[in-house]
């Protein structure tokens, strides 16, 4: 079965991968994943746990939440194969990918700048998307996406 691992669907997936996914039926898709990690992504003691889950050769991440049954919640991919609406984004200047962002009505955004002496690199967060793009060197290496929310508590998960 050949899976669809490139196309970026906000608030939807990555291709044949979908918000919503259990892990057993994302190992049934793509195998076993390169490397696991699990955290606590509240910082807080008591709070829930992720499981990171990385596809080393197709340079992307999925993350599961304990809070969210173990259902797939965030999508992080860095490969220059990937699509946004039949584009490749990866490697794009800043300008050109918010350009083509702010034509997805995707909502206000936020420019943070991270960077320090080693380093050049800004976050732009568009929060009503779920959606965060790295940029380095005013080139976008990393694109992070989640399921949608009704509210704070409630995931809008896809058909």
């Amino acid at each position: 079965m050949k899976v669809n691992v490139k196309d970026i669907k906000i608030g939807e997936g990555l291709g044949d991968i979908v918000f919503g996914n259990t892990k057993d039926r994302v190992k049934h898709l793509l195998g076993e994943p390169t490397e696991i990690d699990t955290f606590n992504a509240s910082g807080e003691e008591d709070g829930y746990l992720t499981e990171a889950w990385h596809y080393d050769e197709q340079e992307f991440s999925l993350s599961f939440d304990e809070e969210d049954n173990w259902k797939l919640t965030t999508i992080s991919i860095s490969s220059p194969e990937s699509l946004f609406k039949g584009e490749q984004i990866i490697g794009k200047a800043m300008d050109d990918v918010l350009a083509l962002m702010n034509n997805e009505n995707l909502g206000d955004n936020e420019l943070d700048d991270l960077s320090d002496e080693e380093t050049n690199q800004q976050l732009v967060s568009f929060l009503n998307a779920s959606l965060n793009l790295w940029f380095e060197d005013g080139e976008l290496s990393e694109i992070q996406w989640g399921v949608l929310w009704s509210d704070e508590d409630t995931p809008n998960w896809p058909e």
